[in-house]
């Protein structure tokens, strides 16, 4: 048995006892595991034996998005804070408490809450919570620490997950999420005050961690208009039957994002269940919700649901690597199943560029790295490809081929502003642009090069706009840069396809 087969038996070992030999007097550690695993398939990972960085200030929101419906008033028959279901037998948790006051302030979900000024309380009752609580408390088993998930480092600013551990959670999403939600669903039952107001326990669930039917009424619109009335599955026109479909489903993946929503007739939603749709089917989601109209879902969306193009995606392609690593079927159409196909192993290189090692033992694609190219966000900057090495590439980025796609080093700050900055350092990946294949730039984020006065080759990372008279902008996201207009000198040599933190 290999090591990281073996982790991963020990990962789900370890979860187990997690649950039986822990001290749960809360539902906070349900909530704390549920968080990490969110977060570990929300971000790209560069290697299954890498370690993982989460800030806590990733965490303290995630329990604020977690809690939201759970401070909710459950009874009808009251409204002030009596009316909440308990995450403890003592008194009422503070989280709840201040959500429950953003609601009573007509504050709808957490991006409206994240623009009023009751953030900052609301966040500093999560963080306190997260510290004091569940944060070193989440790995004591049979009174004993024991920190399999991460150390107990008591940082004030992050935790940093074990080797492969985030590739654990990563392979056994599903299971830690159903096992977290269950136990904590217990947990909420077994409180005295709270089997006052549940009654009849068979809608708890739903209450606590269902989707916002009302939320999903605006979303129709919205995407019966994008996708021109035809569903998004068969291909037909929709007659009155349009229902919104999670694409990667819910039952998998239990937050609502905006760009993860289709439209289909109520056949093919409900005949697709939970399974993940077949391949076809993705390549039009991608195309469609992220690539054509990403902009506008993002726009039309936000003040309902999450909008985050690059969380959709990798969310999609983690979905899909389990999928194929677990030999699952895809839903094709009604009653139609294909197998899911893994991702490919390129071993016949034709790139002009250095030729990529795969070894045929190795389980893990590779992609050439230059450490000699410095992709410059700043001034233009020297760079030669005569030395190149061969690393992993990084996982949860949709399928790769090192024909194509290699990686390189940023350099600079040009690029260190907006939603999603570029610092220096950080290790980007892109792919190359070929003559015949370039496609429109508009709007994308490309690596320009020109000849400097000696002959050597330059490299700029910028943002591509075309204006009017014909001519291209290159512009950087810190305003401090000045914008360049394209000349002949310079050629379009790769486009940015995602940044890698370290």
């Amino acid at each position: 048995m290999n090591g990281a087969m073996q982790q991963q038996l020990d990962f789900i070992a370890y979860i187990q006892r997690l649950l039986t030999e822990g001290d749960f007097t809360a539902t906070y550690k349900f909530a704390l595991l549920h968080a990490i695993a969110d977060v570990c398939i929300e971000q790209p990972l560069l290697a299954n034996l890498n370690e993982l960085k989460i800030d806590l200030a990733t965490l303290a929101d995630k329990l604020i998005i977690l809690y939201w419906h759970h401070a909710m008033p459950f009874s009808s028959q009251h409204s002030d804070e009596s009316a909440l279901l308990k995450q403890n037998a003592g008194a009422q948790s503070k989280v709840i408490t201040v959500l429950f006051e953003c609601q009573k302030n007509n504050i709808g979900n957490f991006r409206q809450l994240k623009q009023s000024n009751l953030y900052k309380s609301t966040f500093n009752a999560a963080m306190t919570t997260l510290k004091n609580g569940p944060l070193w408390r989440l790995q004591i088993l049979a009174k004993q620490e024991e920190c399999f998930l991460y150390p107990h480092t008591r940082s004030t600013e992050f935790i940093t997950l074990n080797p492969g551990i985030a590739s654990c959670f990563r392979r056994f999403y599903d299971l830690v999420v159903y096992l977290a939600r269950n136990a904590w669903l217990q947990k909420i039952q077994s409180i005295k005050h709270n089997q006052a107001l549940i009654g009849p326990q068979s809608q708890l669930q739903e209450f606590l961690f269902g989707v916002d039917r009302n939320a999903l009424t605006k979303a129709k619109p919205v995407l019966v208009e994008l996708q021109a009335n035809i569903c998004f599955y068969c291909q037909k026109v929709m007659k009155g039957d349009v229902e919104v479909d999670h694409f990667i489903p819910f039952s998998r993946y239990a937050n609502d994002l905006g760009h993860n929503f289709v439209a289909a007739h109520r056949t093919c939603n409900n005949n697709k269940r939970d399974f993940l749709a077949a391949q076809v089917h993705r390549e039009r989601w991608q195309e469609q919700n992220l690539v054509v109209n990403g902009q506008a879902i993002t726009r039309d969306l936000s003040d309902y649901f999450y909008c985050d193009e690059a969380k959709s995606l990798a969310v999609s392609n983690w979905a899909y690597q389990v999928a194929a690593e677990s030999d699952a079927k895809l839903w094709l159409g009604i009653n139609n199943f294909e197998p899911a196909k893994p991702m490919a192993k390129v071993i016949s290189f034709k790139h002009p560029q250095p030729q990529p090692y795969l070894d045929q033992h190795d389980t893990h694609l590779q992609l050439p790295y230059f450490p000699n190219i410095k992709i410059a966000c700043g001034h233009f900057k020297t760079g030669d490809d005569s030395e190149v090495e061969y690393i992993d590439a990084p996982l949860g980025l949709g399928k790769l081929d090192p024909k194509t796609h290699f990686l390189a080093r940023a350099s600079g700050n040009s690029m260190n502003g907006g939603k999603n900055p570029i610092h220096d350092g950080d290790l980007l990946l892109l792919e190359w642009i070929s003559a015949d294949k370039a496609g429109s730039l508009q709007g994308l984020t490309v690596v320009v090069e020109q000849d400097d006065i000696g002959g050597e080759s330059q490299y700029l990372l910028r943002s591509i706009k075309k204006v009017a008279d014909g001519q291209y902008l290159l512009i950087a996201s810190n305003p401090d840069y000045e914008v360049i207009t394209a000349n002949d000198s310079m050629r379009t040599l790769a486009r940015l396809k995602h940044v890698i933190v370290n």
